[in-house]
């Protein structure tokens, strides 16, 4: 199985009727996803699905994501808004308030997480949120699971992009994920940027953004000195492939447009397969 991830897309950034550089970025992510070889067999955007949690932003979004082959599941990020988004995507299931549901036809269970707060910018991750995922996981806990969610629940290094230390609602998760050994992997978005590393004995993936990059800095930050530093770059659109073979997850990173191809598998360039190939003798 593959699934594809894409995150942080902040459609609408520009404001209603403007042109939208993020819709085009995730037009040149989808059509990277359509040309692939072997497609995805879902998508899943994990948060920020637009810039603002307005109505008019979630109808440009839903036109946008009709390019792309595979079957979409959404998430919301920090930036989105219930009410707004229920009225433009209404089936997408909600339990007790909020947006949590498991994807079930595939090879590998999903397990879609709602860390949405709308009074503030991190994560959250009440009681009732958690009670669902502790009976989610206690139905089939012999069965291969991915987590799928916005906020990472990981320090990152990037002082304006992490958790703070003993947040509450991160012991909740990990209270919860802690009892099981079926959980596969964690993919998150909010940092835009490639971040792996492990929670709760379960390695944990974050994807880049469709929008603009957040800058690769590891410098303490102080939130009332300015230093000038840059904070968003102008980098290619990203997304992520996590491919389960049967045992476990493998997670590949890549941006679009990918670049100009310098070979291809042709008659001429047969070789270059057949000498790469790591064949026991």
């Amino acid at each position: 199985m593959i699934l594809a991830q894409i995150s942080d897309l902040h459609i609408g950034y520009a404001g209603q009727g403007n042109v939208c550089k993020n819709a085009a970025r995730l037009r040149m992510v989808g059509d990277a996803l359509n040309d692939l070889k072997r497609p995805p067999d879902i998508v899943i955007a994990t948060g920020d699905l637009v810039e603002h949690g307005v109505e008019w932003a979630y109808k440009d979004l839903k036109n946008v994501l009709k390019q792309i082959k595979a079957p979409v599941y959404l998430a919301f990020g920090n930036h989105d808004r219930r009410g707004p988004f229920t009225k433009i995507f209404p089936k997408f299931p909600y339990v007790d308030g909020f947006l949590q549901y498991t994807v079930e036809d595939h090879a590998v269970r999903i397990i879609v997480l709602d860390t949405l707060d709308e009074n503030r910018h991190g994560g959250s991750f009440c009681q009732a949120r958690a009670d669902w995922l502790d009976a989610r996981l206690a139905e089939q806990p012999n069965r291969p699971t991915v987590i799928a969610m916005h906020h990472p629940p990981i320090r990152t290094g990037i002082g304006w992009l992490t958790i703070k230390p003993g947040a509450k609602w991160v012991e909740r998760l990990n209270g919860v994920l802690s009892r099981y050994d079926n959980v596969q992997h964690i993919f998150a978005g909010h940092i835009h940027r490639n971040i792996f590393k492990s929670f709760a004995g379960i390695t944990i993936s974050v994807s880049q953004a469709i929008a603009p990059q957040a800058k690769l800095d590891l410098a303490d930050i102080d939130p009332e000195v300015p230093d000038g530093r840059s904070l968003l770059v102008d980098d290619l659109p990203g997304f992520c492939l996590h491919f389960w073979n049967g045992e476990d997850i493998t997670t590949h990173s890549a941006q679009a447009p990918c670049g100009k191809s310098l070979l291809h598998y042709n008659k001429k360039y047969a070789y270059v397969v057949r000498h790469t190939l790591d064949l026991d003798k």
